[in-house]
């Protein structure tokens, strides 16, 4: 005997409504029977997604590269910074830099060591330069800008005459301390080995005696109290800065910025 098996279909908006909907089927012949007068229901679940909603919202806000940083508030943040935070040491000896040495050495026609005092005498430089950890988050403090007075990188390497197959440079600190970047990559940027930030020496902020600050680096490239430069040919590709395997955490706030206040 054929019997006609009919469908009840529910319809429950995104929010879990239940919108009462029936729809009957065609027949079916040879369906199973139940029911008293042998007719079968079937039970189907439609959810249909509710139309999206986008709140709007209004707002100002500025941001600017140029404010400096006191070096009161760089002291609290980078002073006694932990290497895993930005590679930096927490005991650092901090002397007069100008009778600092620093040896520069390796694939070089003319290895030498000088004093800063008598590197500043050939080139110094001031200029805005910002300093912001890897693992800064994304409403971090530990990004700055301050004025950095210093010797040029440029100069350092240069007057060493690096052979032509030279491609990299490692900056050892007096700690052991050590990082290392492809020789063009510090040539063409903005670099110094810094002595004075905002005007003070920086035992006032960062600490220690000496520091590299170079453009587009994160903090834990910026060894401070480097006692050698060393000019190589390398034989494997050396990484530029951001673009190393990172540790964990680090750059995940890119752009990096820094959130001092908001209202």
């Amino acid at each position: 005997m054929n019997k006609t098996t009919k469908t009840v279909v529910a319809v429950a908006s995104a929010s879990m409504l239940l919108v009462p909907s029936v729809a009957f089927a065609a027949d079916q012949p040879n369906a199973p029977a139940t029911g008293a007068e042998g007719v079968g229901y079937e039970a189907t679940s439609v959810v249909r997604a509710s139309a999206l909603k986008t709140s709007i919202a209004e707002g100002v806000f500025s941001y600017d590269q140029t404010t400096i940083t006191p070096n009161s508030v760089i002291a609290k943040m980078f002073n006694k910074a932990s290497v895993a935070l930005c590679g930096a040491s927490s005991e650092l000896t901090v002397t007069n830099a100008m009778e600092w040495s620093v040896n520069v050495k390796g694939d070089v026609s003319n290895a030498y060591t000088a004093t800063l005092g008598e590197l500043q005498e050939e080139n110094e430089k001031t200029a805005l330069m910002g300093c912001t950890c890897a693992s800064n988050t994304p409403d971090g403090a530990a990004s700055i800008t301050a004025e950095v007075t210093g010797i040029p990188l440029a100069t350092i390497i240069g007057r060493a005459l690096p052979d032509a197959d030279a491609d990299a440079v490692r900056l050892v600190s007096a700690d052991g301390y050590a990082v290392t970047m492809p020789l063009d990559y510090i040539m063409a940027r903005n670099s110094v080995i810094s002595y004075n930030i905002n005007g003070e020496d920086l035992s006032e902020s960062v600490g220690g005696t000496n520091q590299l600050w170079i453009d587009g680096a994160a903090a834990k490239f910026f060894a401070r109290n480097i006692e050698t430069i060393e000019v190589f040919a390398s034989d494997e590709e050396v990484s530029v800065p951001g673009e190393e395997t990172p540790g964990d955490g680090e750059y995940v706030n890119r752009p990096n910025v820094g959130v001092l206040a908001a209202s």
